[in-house]
């Protein structure tokens, strides 16, 4: 089961935080009939017809020893998960991988959801006042998302509670478009999930590399790109967005990092089967 790989000189390593609660997929698209998953019903859903998926974050690091730590999103947090009974495990599994909270330089969001900013605060039992979970980490939040959920009917309890107080504890850096993290690694947008949804590219030693966030959530939209959850945003941003990674990481050979398939299926190449486009995993 591939859980990293290096990229150039860089290991990029997937750090799961939790598997996610089972969901019915015609909640979580509802503009497409249950006949529409049959082909990819065996690999796409569970055999209860549910649609599995992970919380995870992925770990950034140069091989040579230099350079930031970058981690691109903090999961869903310590809050105990209704399907395992157990909080999320992002800080364990990072501490496998040799990895303390202080040796985060970087931390990437690639959107505001709550599943994706979980750790980025903690706060004493029965408090309300927070601190940095990663105190050396400078956040890096794209600032169309931080401006939306600013607004009041745009008002987001993940947000509030996780992002929010960044900008007072010091650790915020808003950003717009492309911008560079280290060499060879830099945001890319890919606006529609949210306002600001941005994806992590890596490029070096001839190689390219994604992590896509929430670019898509089922396996099955790698070949029905116009599928859309109810969690998008702007759903003719997010299948513009989609289609345009997904093109381009399929022509260029990229290896994509997905930021909600399952542990083990999560890093793939997006190949052309016949007229269509498909996931491949590693």
């Amino acid at each position: 089961m591939t859980t990293s790989l290096v990229i150039g000189d860089y290991e990029i390593a997937t750090v799961l935080d939790s598997p996610a609660p089972l969901r019915d997929p015609a909640i979580i698209f509802p503009s497409v009939p249950p006949a529409a998953w049959d082909p990819y019903r065996s690999f796409a859903l569970d055999p209860d017809g549910k649609w599995p998926l992970d919380w995870r974050g992925h770990l950034i690091r140069a091989t040579y020893g230099e350079g930031p730590v970058i981690l691109v999103d903090a999961g869903m947090g310590a809050d105990v998960n209704e399907h395992t009974g157990e909080p999320g495990q992002l800080l364990h599994n990072l501490a496998a991988l040799g990895v303390e909270p202080g040796d985060i330089d970087v931390l990437v969001t690639t959107h505001c959801h709550g599943d994706h900013v979980g750790w980025n605060v903690a706060y004493q039992v029965g408090g309300d006042t927070p601190s940095l979970t990663f105190p050396n980490a400078t956040h890096w939040i794209a600032s169309r998302d931080w401006e939306h959920y600013l607004k009041p009917e745009n008002a987001n309890p993940a947000f509030d509670k996780s992002v929010k107080p960044l900008e007072a504890l010091g650790a915020l850096k808003l950003i717009e478009g492309v911008e560079q993290i280290a060499p060879g690694v830099a945001t890319l947008p890919t606006n529609g999930h949210t306002p600001g949804h941005q994806c992590v590219l890596i490029e070096s030693g001839g190689q390219t590399a994604v992590i896509t966030g929430d670019l898509f959530h089922s396996v099955a939209q790698v070949t029905e790109q116009d599928w859309c959850p109810i969690f998008d945003v702007d759903t003719a941003m997010s299948t513009h967005s989609r289609r345009s990674l997904l093109s381009r990481a399929m022509a260029e050979e990229w290896i994509v990092f997905s930021g909600h398939l399952p542990t083990g299926t999560s890093i793939g190449r997006v190949v052309s089967v016949g007229e269509k486009t498909a996931w491949q995993p590693i």
